[in-house]
């Protein structure tokens, strides 16, 4: 049982200011973080510390990993940093409001052998989230995870191509799968 949530999971508000700034308010360092302009129809975009800070995902598109340096350049012990992108922090189309969701995994990235593809690993298994990174073979495969426990639904998006994320989960059993974008 978590007795504090925000200790693992938290949700920051700011307005756009074009310029980099800090976001913090956090009490924890994040290691996923979701970033959604509130008053425009702009992209998803979702940065973690496995991958690195500059390296960006749209969680809403099949798009490719990308590697912006204007959007989150830095995590810090309690938020984040970022550049002056009109897609995170900018005021280029009137109000710039502002949602970022934020995720504790464990931290730095661990190598895990625990599957047949070995795996990075950002493991928070108080919470039952981590973080992921492993280069597949294109065979069937297990991947670890570092939980300890099976997790009861994966995001999965091959960030080196054009392609759907997919969702797994326990309630419509692990042969199927939804699509996020």
């Amino acid at each position: 049982i978590i007795d504090k949530p925000t200790d693992h999971f938290n949700t920051l508000t700011w307005t756009g200011d074009n310029a980099t700034r800090n976001i913090t308010d956090l009490d924890f360092q994040p290691d996923l973080v979701w970033i959604k302009h509130r008053s425009f129809a702009f992209d998803h975009r979702e940065f973690d510390s496995v991958r690195g800070a500059s390296k960006s995902l749209a969680t809403n598109k099949t798009d490719a990993e990308a590697s912006p340096t204007d959007e989150l350049t830095a995590f810090l012990s309690n938020g984040f940093t970022l550049g002056n992108s009109v897609t995170v922090n900018g005021t280029g189309y009137g109000s710039g409001n502002f949602v970022g969701w934020n995720w504790k995994a464990g931290g730095t990235a661990v190598s895990n052998t625990d599957g047949s593809i070995t795996s990075s690993v950002s493991a928070n298994t108080d919470s039952g989230f981590s973080v992921v990174s492993f280069t597949g073979t294109g065979a069937n495969a297990t991947v670890g995870h570092g939980l300890g426990v099976a997790p009861k639904m994966i995001i999965i998006k091959n960030r080196s191509a054009v392609t759907h994320w997919m969702v797994g989960c326990d309630s419509i059993a692990w042969t199927n799968y939804l699509v996020l974008s």
